[in-house]
């Protein structure tokens, strides 16, 4: 079941309603976001739902959403170290060094979708 911030637009595709995308001011090269990072957090993570790793600081780290629920996990996302309620409940939450993750969505490095 996808969160109830995932929402279809006309042509059926999904978006995320809460970080929607602009094709319009944007263009179509990120599905409608500024950034390759923006679109891989909000749209490939969030609405997506795939697994998502990525670099900061020299650090990695690594989330999922499984089970209606998206996590902080382990290196193989299979230790569940922190809990949030949805994608995007991890992408405001989430602290990365004392900051929210979604302050610096466009500092990170090395995104990879597993």
């Amino acid at each position: 079941m996808k969160a109830e911030y995932v929402k279809t637009d006309l042509a059926g595709f999904p978006y995320n309603a809460a970080f929607p995308p602009s094709p319009s001011q944007y263009g179509n090269d990120y599905h409608g976001y500024r950034t390759y990072n923006e679109e891989s957090f909000f749209y490939e993570f969030a609405v997506q739902y795939y697994d998502l790793s990525f670099r900061y600081n020299g650090n990695y780290y690594y989330i999922m959403q499984r089970d209606n629920k998206a996590y902080l996990t382990d290196s193989e996302f299979k230790d569940k170290l922190e809990e949030f309620d949805n994608g995007n409940a991890l992408l405001r939450q989430l602290k990365i060094e004392g900051r929210p993750l979604i302050g610096i969505i466009n500092d990170v490095e090395d995104i990879d979708f597993w």
